[in-house]
């Protein structure tokens, strides 16, 4: 993956393939409504939940894309040591998926979706994640996964797809994000079905500028760590001070080293 200018203009490859890429996630509801929406009613791809307690899985099989799987998956509880915690974090996200897939984990994208909600997870074990986790395929010689924290909620994400002064807003707690989003979707008559191509992008923007305040001007979404610890730092000296996270959500890092998202003068576009 080329180096991201994050001033250059962003569009969607709707018929970009990806193959075979899992998604751990921590929520039961939110993050499965959501990812589902994006990867079946946007891109068309084929799509499988593994949620816990459920024996049936939700499975959507594309009319379009058939070399395009996106598989979800919600850890044991949601907090961050259901996975991150002990020395050997890969052995947990091992255990957690390779019963529930059937399958070797080797050479599939990994991506970990996560809330970063002071109430919930010490600093001290999620920075530990973010510098064990900072690629999707290749963490040296460890395995493969890509931790993307909404800070402090998914909600978040939701609401970077519709209002396009986010970047500069900031919340308490995800209890906050919840109730603005809950507000501004029913102001404006919108809800997660209502996100489009157009609201991806941007999202992703909304996520640009908020990185552009932390001094990030470019990046590698497939070797995200330093970022990832950039943006990690910035966040908690900022609710230290204030108490109070800047509005941002790093999923859009995962559409974009998909490809799914590219910069509007690349020719790096895979089909």
């Amino acid at each position: 993956m080329e180096c991201q200018d994050i001033t250059r203009k962003l569009q969607i490859n709707k018929d970009q393939s990806i193959g075979e890429v899992i998604i751990i996630v921590e929520g039961e509801d939110e993050e499965f409504r959501l990812l589902k929406h994006i990867f079946t009613n946007i891109l068309d791809y084929n799509y499988v939940s593994i949620r816990r307690g459920k024996k049936s899985q939700d499975v959507f099989i594309s009319k379009s894309n058939m070399n395009s799987k996106v598989i979800v998956v919600n850890t044991a509880n949601s907090s961050i040591k259901s996975i991150f915690e002990g020395e050997n974090y890969y052995d947990n996200i091992y255990n957690l998926l390779s019963p529930r897939l059937g399958r070797s984990l080797k050479n599939i994208p990994i991506y970990i979706l996560w809330d970063r909600d002071n109430k919930s997870n010490e600093q001290k074990v999620v920075k530990k994640a973010l510098e064990s986790f900072a690629s999707a395929m290749d963490n040296e010689y460890e395995m493969n996964g890509l931790l993307l924290l909404s800070y402090p909620c998914v909600e978040v994400y939701e609401l970077s797809n519709f209002q396009k002064q986010l970047w500069r807003g900031s919340f308490y707690q995800s209890n906050d994000a919840k109730k603005a989003k809950a507000e501004f979707f029913h102001r404006i008559k919108k809800n997660i079905r209502d996100i489009d191509e157009n609201s991806l992008i941007l999202a992703a923007e909304n996520m640009h500028r908020t990185m552009k305040l932390f001094g990030i001007t470019s990046y590698d979404p497939s070797n995200f760590k330093r970022e990832n610890c950039i943006i990690f730092r910035e966040e908690e000296d900022n609710y230290k001070y204030s108490k109070r996270f800047r509005a941002l959500s790093l999923i859009s890092i995962m559409l974009i080293d998909l490809g799914i998202i590219y910069r509007k003068d690349s020719d790096n576009v895979n089909n």
